[in-house]
């Protein structure tokens, strides 16, 4: 049996695609909560659960307009901050907006979703308790960190 040129073209699509979606996962360690969190500081981790839908959307994360990391498909990264509140912004074509208030010693979740958009989905947050956070982030790699 000939195997086509579009054939072929079709096999190769096929066979690209998978590997720039893996491109655009997380692939740091498996998750591991900060222990102990700094005794003066808290600690909000922002994450996004693994899924095919959306795994090519990626953005900058900054807290207080400061890059942070990149989210990513199936990643998380904990923010180690100092108590009060903390403004978070993710973009891809737009801008999405969260602000979590930081205790000492306390753990905060900031869910990262995709969304529907014109040309490229939207990331947007969610602040989730700390039982919804802990379930979700466990199946999540660490990120990167964005240095000055």
């Amino acid at each position: 049996m000939e195997i086509k040129n579009t054939s072929k073209f079709g096999i190769s699509i096929l066979l690209v695609i998978p590997l720039a979606i893996i491109g655009c996962s997380a692939s740091g360690p498996a998750f591991k909560p900060v222990n102990p969190i700094p005794y003066d500081k808290g600690v909000v981790y922002i994450y996004r659960e693994p899924s095919f839908a959306g795994s090519g959307v990626y953005g900058t994360v900054t807290a207080n307009k400061m890059p942070i990391t990149k989210i990513k498909n199936g990643g998380y990264f904990p923010f180690i901050a100092n108590p009060g509140n903390v403004h978070f912004e993710v973009s891809t074509e737009t801008t999405n907006e969260a602000d979590v208030t930081v205790e000492v010693g306390k753990e905060k979740y900031l869910k990262t979703t995709v969304g529907m958009g014109l040309l490229v989905g939207h990331l947007n947050f969610s602040e989730v308790s700390p039982e919804i956070g802990k379930r979700e982030i466990s199946e999540c790699k660490l990120l990167e960190p964005i240095t000055p």
